[in-house]
């Protein structure tokens, strides 16, 4: 076991961490304490104490060059050359803030690298464990148990993976952590049903009057809700309603998912660009399986040309778009063009995968 220094966690004088709190304020200096209990933050000649509760994230410095060289790995996808470096990391004791960032930051690169290779679920799923009994007090210890089941749902213990994040859910309220981190745990058992081909139980989760979407977008909305969280919740938002498209899509099929998504494009005042999207992709696919492929490439097309979307969700429609294409002779243009700019703009998607495999590669 580490012993306690590391879990009250003492920097040196240069490093300077962060603390955002709920309400958009934030608190810098050498943060001296950061468990579930208590986060303290020495700001000039002051020690500010910040209740774990009111925290939306926290930082502890810069990082080192070890992991910015993990970090330009990760996104060439390079993921053992990674994993190397963060190791190396996790062994440095100065800043005492390192090795449990460092260790983190590994187990979420395999759980990254499990995204492509399921193989690597099980070893995600150890490196967190290991990290939740190494530093069992520490204040990510949320962040690392979400890291956990979503390994375990990819290793196939899809059940276990969401008695977890049930009893992190019940554990965020009872340590009053933020609703934030409630609502993440919740979410995230809806992804882990879904990936687990348990769409009806991700479904009876997001929607109805009492499900996680509307609850969602009550939170979001609400003026007592603070400012930056309203930001987050609004994010979680987004991610339910797409979620929900997708559940009914794998659990009932492509006409009850286009059905839901036109009443959202028709009823909701307030969309994201994400959301919108998503909503036209599922509207375009089911325009392109009734044999209308020219009006679901039109479609297709206006969303890479006008909205602002985020990068699965533009993979999603660029991907979709190349298959559209190619179904007619490759006009105007052809589909590859379409899988290449998946593959160069957007490597991390799961479309990028696919992409790949239409190009031959």
């Amino acid at each position: 076991m580490i012993p306690l220094l590391s879990l009250i966690l003492v920097l040196p004088i240069a490093a300077q961490g962060r603390v955002v709190k709920l309400d958009g304020s934030s608190v810098t200096g050498n943060i001296t304490a950061a468990t579930i209990e208590k986060i303290e933050v020495q700001s000039g000649s002051d020690a500010v104490a910040v209740a774990p509760g009111d925290v939306l994230r926290l930082s502890f410095g810069a990082d080192s060059t070890l992991i910015r060289q993990a970090s330009g790995y990760l996104k060439k996808l390079e993921f053992q050359n990674a994993i190397n470096l963060l190791t190396e990391a996790e062994g440095q004791a100065d800043p005492a803030w390192m090795p449990p960032y460092a260790k983190l930051l590994k187990a979420e690169a395999l759980l990254s690298w499990s995204g492509f290779d399921k193989n690597r679920a099980g070893e995600a799923s150890a490196a967190f464990t290991e990290w939740i009994a190494t530093y069992p007090d520490h204040y990510w210890q949320t962040r690392a148990r979400l890291g956990q089941a979503t390994a375990m749902g990819r290793a196939g213990k899809v059940q276990d993976a969401g008695k977890a994040l049930q009893d992190l859910a019940g554990f965020a309220f009872d340590k009053n952590l933020g609703k934030h981190v409630e609502f993440l745990a919740r979410l995230t058992r809806c992804e882990v049903f879904l990936e687990g081909n348990e769409a009806a139980l991700a479904k009876q989760r997001l929607e109805g009057s009492n499900g996680l979407v509307a609850t969602l977008k009550t939170a979001a909305n609400s003026p007592e809700s603070p400012t930056a969280l309203r930001t987050v919740l609004h994010g979680y938002w987004v991610r339910a309603q797409i979620l929900l498209g997708d559940s009914l899509e794998q659990a009932s099929g492509l006409d009850d998912a286009k059905r839901y998504w036109e009443n959202v494009l028709r009823s909701e005042k307030k969309l994201s660009d994400d959301a919108r999207a998503n909503g036209k992709i599922v509207i375009a696919r089911a325009s392109r399986e009734a044999g209308k492929l020219r009006e679901a490439q039109f479609a297709l097309a206006e969303i890479a040309a006008t909205l602002n979307c985020g990068p699965d969700t533009m993979a999603r429609a660029l991907f979709t778009l190349g298959e559209v294409c190619q179904e007619l002779g490759d006009k105007p243009t052809p589909g590859t063009t379409y899988f290449r700019r998946v593959v160069e703009r957007y490597p991390a998607s799961p479309w990028a995968a696919k992409a790949r495999k239409k190009l031959g590669n």
